[in-house]
């Protein structure tokens, strides 16, 4: 492993062993000397100064990476929740140092270096591997009031091979400094009894995690009816956008055709959509903008971590959702919906729906995006997306099955209110298919070890047919030993010596799945953008293996459309030198600092660094030609107790109580009402 890294990296340092302390263990000093230059790939020079290590950059790599390793063995961080690491910035622009450990995907944290400055850059440890016990304790849930957190990838902490800060804005002549690095905020795995005792319940009736205080949490009723006032009389002293007209498009720049409907095009040298009016539209949203469904968490089998819950027969119950399977019920509810209600009283939904518009136009927000309640977009006061989903075969999108056409435009056709709609941005048809990413089964994958009756394996095999004409041939080139085409088909093992062609077929797969996405929604409504399907490839463009999906996605995509979780979106362009429009479907960023278990899937430290970047990873959209948009995931912050598949994430711009976080709306109103200026370059 450490050969390769030498050849993908800017530079790898070696750091001192593993001296642990009570609150700290320091893992890298540069200001005691002792340090070791093992080699340097796009580092123009790297230098002792001020304590710390500088790195002067050249351009021969999109993200440069800086790795730092122990001087025997792997570190051990299984005793803490945090590392942090000294990064300072002689340049005079502001540089991003993310950091991570080893190989895993996931970068852990981040941070804004202003020109001239030095920041302590603060990353959270996540722990796969721990007790079996703490699961049963708290199932379904990411983040666990102990301090375990997970993630969709598998980690570990108890090994770090190494350290790797990256630097994905770097400029040619742009430097860093790097100084400390430690661990810090000691992890302490207590038995289950312990567990217990501490933690049951951890939840209040409100929502909120009992076990710690926060600015904005709700003590009684009382808070709750106080902050709604609050925010009535701020909305009322607020204007929303000047320049905006009743889309939110850009009155105050170039007119162009005016068409009835959204579409896009091309303008001194940017990307952008033209709204119903003509004028340029960019798109500046949030998904799940509804109230319940999205922030609700499984109650059944769960009571004992709720200090109170609500009387099933009271007018709270009505509350409760419910789904059963195989004849068992199982009760979800929304904290979030809850404490509308206790504000609102009945009618409460109605309410909720009208003051969301008026939210978004004192937010700077101009569209409602994925996964949102058509009672709130159809309103028509904010532009909107259409979320829509092609038919499954099995675990796959299979455009081989018969009927998979007919089946998208039959439930494109049932959604009369959107088709034909101005106020109707376009159409995201999936999401996040698994095209190639690690975390997941991929398709291909999928495709080999699927029954003998999927389409597409069928269709694979009559590929393969053609190609290799004997299944003797087949066996020679994939290192298999199929009797014959049925053994083919009845395969229910990845096979590794398909990759080659698995990569071929998929490039078919691909081009069929997007053409008939496209041809069902063009048929449906011939005037209606189709946004492709949220491609949640995250490591590109450093990782170049899914360039080939890019590029046939945007020979049928009028938006190519990606699920982006990094903390900048300045790298995102078309690989090859493509030309056309992009568009961000989620992105997040979360703290540890209001009560909720896990960050999200990128952490900042605090509230005022979530909102630092989120302003600088919209500005950095506007000042990408290409990107057309970018729509935050999500409007209030998941249940602590996680959703119903363990996501526990502070990820909304709503506290469970419908408070606003205010450092967040504030940056967020700030760029609306700037929005034009910085994609115009004015």
């Amino acid at each position: 492993m450490r050969s390769t890294l030498l050849v993908a990296s800017a530079l790898v340092i070696l750091g001192a062993g593993c001296n642990p302390e009570k609150e700290r263990t320091v893992l890298f000093d540069p200001g005691k000397g002792g340090t070791d230059l093992v080699v340097s790939l796009t580092a123009d020079s790297i230098i002792s100064e001020g304590g710390m290590i500088r790195v002067n950059f050249n351009d021969r790599l999109v993200t440069p990476v800086v790795a730092v390793y122990p001087r025997e063995g792997s570190w051990d961080g299984s005793g803490y929740r945090f590392v942090r690491c000294e990064i300072g910035n002689p340049g005079n622009a502001p540089q991003v140092a993310e950091l991570g450990f080893g190989d895993y995907d996931l970068t852990l944290g981040a941070a804004i270096v202003p020109p001239g400055g030095t920041k302590i850059l603060k990353a959270v440890i996540y722990r796969t591997d721990h007790p079996p016990y703490i699961d049963s304790l708290f199932p379904v849930m990411h983040g666990k009031p102990d301090g375990t957190l997970r993630s969709w990838m598998a980690s570990a902490c108890d090994s770090i091979a190494y350290i790797r800060l990256l630097f994905p804005e770097k400029e040619a002549g742009t430097a860093v400094r790097i100084g400390r690095i430690w661990l810090e905020a000691p992890y302490v795995l207590y038995s289950e009894e312990e567990l217990r005792e501490r933690f049951f319940p951890f939840v209040d009736r409100y929502g909120q995690y009992l076990y710690d205080e926060w600015p904005l949490k709700i003590r009684s009723p009382e808070d709750i009816l106080t902050y709604d006032s609050m925010e009535t009389e701020e909305l009322r002293g607020m204007e929303p956008p000047a320049e905006w007209d009743r889309y939110g498009g850009w009155v105050n720049g170039p007119r162009l055709e005016a068409t009835g409907r959204f579409r896009v095009e091309k303008v001194d040298g940017k990307w952008w959509f033209i709204d119903p009016e003509g004028n340029l539209f960019w798109s500046h949203g949030m998904d799940c903008v509804e109230f319940g469904t999205q922030t609700r968490t499984r109650i059944t089998g769960r009571e004992q971590l709720f200090r109170w819950l609500p009387d099933p027969e009271s007018p709270e119950g009505n509350l409760y959702m419910e789904q059963v399977n195989q004849g068992d019920t199982t009760r979800y509810l929304s904290f979030h919906a809850l404490n509308i209600f206790r504000k609102y009283g009945e009618g409460w939904k109605e309410k909720s729906n009208e003051r969301i518009h008026t939210r978004f136009r004192h937010w700077g927000m101009n569209t409602i995006g994925n996964w949102s309640d058509p009672h709130i977009y159809l309103q028509r006061k904010t532009p909107y997306v259409l979320t829509a989903y092609s038919m499954k075969t099995g675990l796959i999108a299979d455009p081989y099955a018969p009927g998979f056409r007919e089946d998208l435009e039959h439930s494109l056709k049932s959604r009369t209110e959107e088709v034909g709609d101005p106020w109707c941005l376009g159409v995201f048809v999936d999401n996040e298919l698994k095209w190639g990413v690690k975390w997941a089964p991929k398709i291909p994958e999928q495709i080999l070890t699927a029954p003998p009756g999927q389409p597409a394996k069928k269709i694979l095999m009559q590929r393969m047919k053609e190609r290799y004409t004997s299944v003797s041939a087949l066996n020679s080139a994939w290192k298999t030993s199929f009797a014959g085409w049925e053994d083919f088909l009845e395969n229910s093992v990845v096979i590794p010596g398909a990759t080659t062609d698995m990569r071929e077929f998929m490039k078919e797969f691909a081009s069929r799945y997007y053409s008939i996405c496209r041809e069902a929604v063009k048929a449906v409504d011939p005037d209606m953008l189709y946004l492709g399907c949220r491609m949640d490839f995250h490591l590109y463009p450093e990782d170049t293996s899914l360039n080939y999906i890019i590029r046939i996605a945007s020979q049928y995509c009028d938006v190519v459309s990606f699920n982006r979780y990094r903390y900048t979106c300045s790298e995102l362009v078309p690989p090859d030198g493509g030309d056309y429009p992009l568009i961000i479907g989620e992105f997040h960023f979360g703290s540890l600092e209001t009560g909720l278990l896990q960050p999200g899937l990128r952490y900042a430290a605090d509230q005022d660094e979530r909102a630092a970047f989120y302003h600088h990873y919209v500005k950095s959209a506007l000042r990408n030609p290409y990107l057309v948009g970018t729509h935050w995931f999500q409007l209030a912050d998941q249940a602590v107790t996680g959703r119903p598949d363990g996501e526990n994430y502070q990820a909304g711009f709503l506290t469970v109580g419908d408070v606003p976080q205010p450092e967040i709306v504030a940056v967020s109103r700030s760029l609306g009402n700037s929005m034009y200026g910085i994609r115009s370059g004015n």
